[in-house]
């Protein structure tokens, strides 16, 4: 009798292999090395032999109790080291990613026989990126290995090609996402090698189903995760561009996973699991929103930015439940920021709410693109969206912060949108109550809504405006600096009491307020026309209640002059001494150049200024000095001002003879942002004038010209004074000043 060469088959390493780990599950990671060679050398070199369909479960079942040995850090450290399991497995995992491949394609016929092959090879398949995945975790070397055997390659086309992955999110999915984040976490070729195998699609996929099935939703994690490690490399940034629905997608998975938390389904592992997720794919969109001008613009749409308002209001509910380790470390951090100015459509950092911070950081980005401007303004939904998010009852919802969190967002949004005079103009003809409610609702402070808004229930008004965080103060501010630099706008904002509301913010500790209402009264101020620019002065110099203590009186222009001479900010300082300058050639401009209806208020301006002799000499004296070189058009600014000043009746000196005293006068010099003293800057303003004078450095013509006709006034004036006998000495001048006038700038002046 002939017996089949089939039944006298030898018996494989793996039988042999499998049995004796089966039996001693207590084998030490040494004796497991010494043992793998020559299964591992069979699962190489003996393929199709290992993956027939005799072996096939016995081959699955040696990856399994492989991946299962792997769990411990130290024994994937020796099997890393010391066995060819990383070549091996990427090996297998390329011929099984092939032979599901093409027995997909052949199923036709005989359904039972093939169903039961490739669950079979299903089977394989899921251990086979499970040793995979579990040899990699938190081992560089493995990685490398795993990258030379172009197992990474493998990993993404299983994404790509395999059916099961979406058919089975468990366990398929899992095990194919696990291995793709554990061989790219913190290793770049990994990552490029991914990014370009094409994982991205399958990752997108993941996420894009309308409606998820609790399998697909348990696997969101691992595919945050695994997108997360993408992002990492440069080569996947290209991919995201050239993915023209990538934003949109993660953007769709975030607003689905708000949906899913709100429903709350499933358990608090589950809720956990998709509240991580979901913090990721956020940390993902607005990484990739910062790095790529071209993933900003695939959101440039107003469904788009409504959904990022959906998911802003999201986090903002459930601020409660989004507290997580390691926060404070990052808020630490940022908390140096609240102290530097920031510009208006930029938010103050939110460190009680990050997630919702990053939403908002969000909609700037997108909305402050150029591309975005006409197609979201234009947009109806959108614009009835951000005004009633600016028309909401704070009182009545239950729940003024998260209304507040709206508002910010909402008037940021708008505050970029309203960057061409058309836009700022049509805002404030055709919603003038949206105006008047960001001005004394979300801008003004508590205590001024009562006393400068219309209505005729000032309690109300002042209740509303109680509690307003400085976040949104600060949006509400910048959105009407942007308002008012459309000249149109001006006389309707002052007649709205925006004077009023921004001359009782400068005394205040929030700079980035402070900056924004400077920035206000000196658009207003420096505006031309009717009468405005002289109610918006006049509004600097008239009594108003103190901010620190509203039982004093105080007056904003002396509050601004205080500040100036204080801060330590360029910002504040370089904008405030504009608002000073603009006040001064207000003021004393000849009448003949005033307008008749400007006249009034501008000569009560004036009469206040004298009477209580501020000083408005030193602030643009110094910043000649101190910003001059850095900022030639403030130093040419504060120069037509000073001019303006001493060009003043020759009986009234008081100007002209602070200029003087400054020409000899030291003043303390600034530090840099670097720390370093700036040795090559002037010490006194005589010697600023003349280095402009001779035109030591990059100066403007202009500026030079400007100094001479400075020089050239206070040469007038001070001659008129002596010459007709009301100063025949000389004394009310400064005597050093008076020298470096007459002996040093006059003769450059000519």
């Amino acid at each position: 009798m002939v017996i089949p060469t089939w039944s006298r088959r030898l018996s494989a390493p793996t039988d042999s292999w499998l049995s004796k780990h089966e039996s001693n599950n207590n084998s030490s990671s040494s004796e497991i090395v010494e043992s793998l060679g020559a299964v591992l050398d069979y699962l190489q070199n003996s393929q199709d032999d290992a993956l027939s369909a005799a072996q096939r479960i016995t081959t699955a079942k040696v990856f399994k109790a492989l991946a299962d040995v792997c769990r411990d850090p130290t024994a994937r450290q020796r099997i890393s080291e010391g066995t060819a399991l990383a070549q091996t497995v990427s090996a297998t995992l390329e011929r099984v990613c092939r032979d599901l491949g093409a027995s997909a394609r052949d199923r036709e016929g005989e359904e039972d026989e093939e169903g039961e092959q490739r669950a079979e090879q299903v089977f394989l398949l899921v251990q086979v990126l499970r040793c995979i995945c579990n040899l990699a975790a938190d081992n560089d070397g493995a990685r490398e290995q795993i990258a030379e055997a172009r197992g990474v390659e493998a990993i993404a086309r299983t994404l790509s090609t395999v059916d099961e992955v979406w058919k089975q999110p468990v366990p398929v999915g899992q095990a194919a996402f696990a291995a793709a984040l554990n061989v790219s976490l913190d290793n770049a070729r990994c990552t490029a090698a991914l990014a370009g195998g094409g994982a991205l699609q399958p990752h997108l996929r993941a996420l894009a189903a309308d409606s998820p099935t609790a399998a697909a939703i348990a696997i969101w994690p691992l595919v945050s995760s695994s997108l997360d490690n993408l992002c990492e490399s440069d080569a996947a940034t290209q991919q995201f561009e050239k993915h023209a629905d990538y934003a949109r997608t993660v953007l769709r998975a975030l607003a689905r996973m708000a949906r899913t938390l709100s429903d709350a389904a499933g358990g608090e592992e589950a809720t956990a699991a998709v509240r991580g997720a979901q913090r990721t794919l956020l940390w993902i969109l607005c990484e990739t929103l910062e790095k790529s001008a071209t993933v900003r613009q695939q959101l440039c749409t107003p469904e788009a930015v409504l959904a990022l308002f959906g998911v802003l209001e999201f986090y903002l509910l459930s601020s409660g439940a989004e507290e997580e380790e390691g926060e404070k470390e990052e808020e630490e951090e940022d908390s140096g920021r609240g102290n530097r100015p920031l510009p208006p459509n930029r938010p103050l950092p939110q460190a009680a709410n990050r997630r919702a911070d990053a939403v908002t950081q969000a909609i700037v980005g997108i909305s402050g693109e150029d591309a975005a401007l006409e197609t979201l303004f234009a947009d109806a939904s959108l614009q009835a969206r951000l005004l009633g998010i600016l028309t909401a009852d704070r009182d009545s919802s239950g729940d003024a912060q998260r209304v507040d969190a709206m508002a910010a967002a909402a008037a940021l949004c708008l505050g970029n949108l309203a960057r061409t005079d058309a836009h700022c103009t049509q805002l404030v003809e055709q919603h003038p109550a949206i105006v008047r409610t960001l001005i004394h609702e979300w801008f003004a402070p508590s205590a001024v809504s009562s006393s400068s808004s219309s209505s005729s229930s000032s309690n109300t008004s002042a209740n509303t405006t109680a509690g307003v965080s400085v976040r949104t103060r600060h949006a509400a501010s910048g959105l009407l600096k942007n308002l008012c630099l459309a000249a149109a706008n001006r006389p309707v904002l002052v007649r709205f009491g925006l004077v009023c509301v921004a001359t009782r913010c400068i005394d205040t500790a929030v700079i980035p307020i402070q900056a924004n209402a400077i920035g206000i009264l000196r658009h207003l101020v420096g505006g031309s026309g009717s009468g405005s620019a002289a109610e918006a002065v006049l509004g600097l110099l008239e009594e108003i209640p103190a901010a620190r203590d509203s039982a004093n009186k105080t007056r904003a222009l002396a509050d601004l002059l205080r500040a100036v001479a204080s801060t330590d900010v360029d910002g504040i300082r370089c904008e405030g001494t504009r608002l000073v300058a603009a006040v001064a050639k207000k003021v004393y401009l000849p009448a003949e150049r005033q307008d008749n209806a400007a006249a009034p208020a501008l000569a009560q301006a004036r009469q206040i200024l004298e009477e209580r002799r501020l000083d408005i000499v030193s602030p643009l004296v110094r910043l000649v000095l101190l910003d001059g070189r850095r900022h030639p058009l403030l130093q040419q600014e504060s120069l037509v001002a000073l001019t303006v000043l001493a060009a003043t009746d020759p009986h009234r000196s008081r100007h002209v003879a602070d200029i003087v005293r400054h020409l000899a006068a030291e003043e303390e010099k600034q530090k840099k942002e670097d720390g370093d003293d700036d040795d090559a800057a002037p010490a006194t303003f005589g010697q600023a004038l003349e280095s402009i004078l001779t035109q030591n450095g990059a100066v403007w013509p202009q500026t030079t010209l400007q100094a001479k006709s400075l020089v050239s006034h206070l040469c007038t004036i001070v001659d008129s004074n002596i010459n007709n006998g009301n100063n025949s000495d000389g004394s009310a001048f400064d005597a050093n000043g008076l020298a470096v006038l007459q002996t040093t700038l006059a003769p450059l002046s000519t």
